[in-house]
């Protein structure tokens, strides 16, 4: 076979496919230059308004006083109680009941080892739980607090009968004179433990005083055993007025200098009622005296509270202070707006070049009514135009007279529009506006967080991604 001849071919264009690769990289291109353009331009951020409330109120620590005496055992021997902590007692009651041989405990014991414990068991447990949901690692001193708290509870088994028990059992075995019942010598409200501060003034109070915040011990009074004559064995509180002690700073001051009155809030439970307010100096410190007749028994065993004012605080549409921007605009009364075939609008004097007197009218679509003035404009009024009412020339008025408004942008249909706020209260980067305003904002609508990126004068449309607000 002889050789076969290779012949080489010559690679033909294809003009296809040469275009296909042109338009492929000019698409890149065009994208690439789009995403330039998106990224390094400024964009505007957008804020969803919402109902809320906020308050910005130091807490402070007040110092707790009320009407208390300690009273003493009247001799050396066994104490047996019969009312539970917080429980009223009127003079010549049975406070408690000494004896010197212990019969009386032991029969006591027997009497409560009786009785139906299932109520206790759920006071303990509301006990626990009001623990558990205020404790906090740095007032490790809440721990001693529920151990007294939880002792009370073991001793209030069904006390309103025991001492009536008591005599019957005593009655029973022969030995009715074995103890001495011992009166209350006032009425008042019984508690069982004691931190030196009973006799406590405002004259004796210091603002180094405050210092003992979380550090005030308390001693229990109910003991197991014999007690010696004279040892501490009840508190009574003799009156529902008591008072809370704060130390003021100079804003503080100036808030309740002028008050009567004000809102107190126990922070640890958030307790809230009217106090009396009493403002006093002590060398070189602001001080206030709170004082009420309300929920005396809720806190007979406190000597410091945490508590607010609520002075700093409101209620309505929360928007960050960036978006809150100003714009004067001309003032025109209410009573020169007449209706026209595109709405409410004015009427404006005009002449032709030959001075020939006229008149057109000028809507007020993208003005807004406030009170008894429209505010209008300047890019729909000018100033010195004059202007008639529907009652003809006979009165006119002079747009001169200019007002300022605070408000924000609006953008919920895409482009910005100028809406009032009226302000009720501001912190360092949220306000909060009244959701009643007229031509106001309502909750979820979207404003711009920052306008000073906006032209102020014209309507701008958007670019923007939203920023929810962290409520």
């Amino acid at each position: 076979m002889g050789k076969r001849k290779v012949v080489s071919m010559k690679k033909r264009f294809r003009p296809q496919s040469s275009l296909a690769f042109f338009l492929l990289l000019l698409i890149v291109v065009y994208i690439v230059v789009l995403a330039w353009g998106y990224f390094a331009k400024e964009h505007i951020s957008i804020y969803e308004v919402n109902t809320t409330d906020i308050s910005d109120d130091a807490p402070l620590y007040g110092f707790v006083m009320r009407a208390e005496e300690i009273v003493n055992s009247e001799e050396s021997a066994y104490i047996n109680y019969y009312l539970s902590e917080g429980s009223r007692i009127g003079k010549g009651d049975v406070a408690y009941t000494e004896d010197t041989s212990g019969e009386v405990s032991k029969m006591l014991e027997q009497i409560r080892s009786k009785k139906d414990n299932s109520e206790n068991i759920s006071k303990m447990r509301e006990v626990i739980a009001s623990f558990y949901s205020s404790f906090h690692n740095a007032n490790y001193s809440e721990v001693t607090k529920l151990h007294y708290d939880a002792e009370n509870v073991l001793m209030d088994l069904n006390q309103g009968n025991l001492y009536s028990d008591l005599k019957k059992a005593m009655a029973s075995s022969g030995k009715a004179d074995s103890f001495t019942k011992v009166m209350a010598k006032k009425s008042g409200i019984i508690a069982y433990s004691m931190d030196g501060y009973e006799t406590t003034k405002e004259e004796d109070i210091t603002k180094k005083l405050f210092d003992q915040y979380g550090s005030v011990a308390r001693k229990q009074m109910q003991k197991e055993g014999s007690v010696a004559a004279g040892s501490p064995v009840y508190k009574l509180v003799t009156s529902n007025d008591w008072s809370i002690v704060v130390k003021l700073d100079d804003s503080y001051y100036q808030e309740l200098k002028d008050k009567t009155s004000v809102r107190v809030t126990i922070t640890k439970d958030d307790i809230s009622f009217n106090a009396q307010v009493k403002l006093w100096d002590k060398d070189g410190t602001h001080f206030a005296t709170l004082s009420t007749t309300r929920y005396m028994e809720r806190y007979i065993n406190d000597r410091f509270l945490q508590i607010e004012f609520n002075l700093k605080s409101a209620s309505g549409l929360k928007i960050p202070n960036s978006s809150v921007l100003k714009k004067n605009y001309y003032l025109v009364p209410k009573k020169y707006a007449v209706n026209g075939d595109d709405g409410i609008g004015v009427t404006r004097k005009t002449s032709d070049p030959n001075n020939k007197a006229g008149h057109e009218f000028v809507s007020l679509k993208s003005s807004l009514l406030v009170g008894d003035n429209y505010y209008v404009g300047k890019n729909t009024l000018s100033d010195g135009d004059i202007l008639i009412t529907k009652f003809g020339d006979s009165e006119q008025y002079r747009v001169h007279e200019t007002g300022e408004l605070s408000g924000v942008y609006y953008v919920n249909q895409g482009y910005c529009q100028f809406r009032p706020i009226e302000v009720l209260y501001k912190n360092k980067e949220y306000s909060i506006v009244s959701d009643h305003t007229a031509n106001g904002l309502s909750a979820y609508d979207h404003i711009v967080v920052d306008p000073t990126y906006l032209n102020a004068v014209s309507y701008t449309h958007l670019r923007a991604h939203e920023t929810r607000s962290n409520l």
